[in-house]
């Protein structure tokens, strides 16, 4: 399947929900879902950023990763049981439409190209997750960031808006350590960094980085 070809099975998932689904608005650090409520329905971010996370029993948290726009959470609705298996919150003020797995479905049965474009498009997150447990091999922490940003960049071409501080929370390193890395990208030209974003520049030249290891 062709990238023009997902983008317009993709649309098509997306008419669904915006049609159907519920409009929310989310503040800025609100709770979307939580780990082991019932899981009904799924997502679909218009606007904003969203963070995945784990919370322990001390009260600390794993930030496992962050989804942009136009990207669709809560496909555990789609398990038996339906439970949640990890947390939400918004990074910022966000708009999603909610839509259950139910109604989804029900659309999908008279639709092919609904059915095919809800199976790539999942399987392509799941894809997307493989790669955020990929950067777990790396020793250098230069190899996370690359294998990070890479992987953020070919699922859109737009700016990543992820800060310096939130880029070492996913990685597991200091920001300080984060930001040195990042400056050193920056000077090679690989990327160009903006106020709460950065831009890849040489795509090639960041996969080369972590070359020697498989990728999803």
């Amino acid at each position: 399947m062709t990238n023009n070809e997902f983008v317009l099975l993709n649309s098509k998932l997306i008419t669904v929900f915006r049609q159907y689904g519920v409009r929310e608005i989310y503040n800025p650090r609100q709770i979307i879902f939580t780990k082991n409520e019932e899981a009904q329905n799924l997502y679909y971010i218009q606007s904003g950023m969203i963070r995945v996370y784990i919370p322990y029993p001390d009260g600390t948290e794993r930030t496992l990763c962050y989804f942009p726009r136009n990207t669709i959470i809560g496909e555990d609705a789609f398990n038996f049981p339906q439970r949640r298996i990890v947390c939400t919150d918004t990074l910022n003020k966000s708009v999603l439409y909610r839509c259950s797995a139910k109604e989804l479905l029900q659309k999908a049965i008279h639709n092919p190209d609904l059915t095919l474009g809800i199976l790539t498009f999942f399987m392509r997150k799941i894809t997307l997750l493989h790669s955020w447990i990929f950067y777990a091999q790396f020793q250098r922490n230069e190899e996370k960031i690359a294998c990070l940003l890479y992987t953020i960049s070919s699922t859109s071409n737009s700016p990543i808006k992820l800060t310096h501080g939130q880029i070492a929370e996913v990685t597991g390193m200091s920001r300080v350590t984060a930001t040195r890395i990042l400056d050193s990208l920056a000077k090679k030209n690989i990327i160009a960094m903006q106020y709460k974003s950065l831009e890849i520049l040489d795509k090639q030249t960041l996969r080369e980085i972590f070359e020697n290891k498989e990728f999803y």
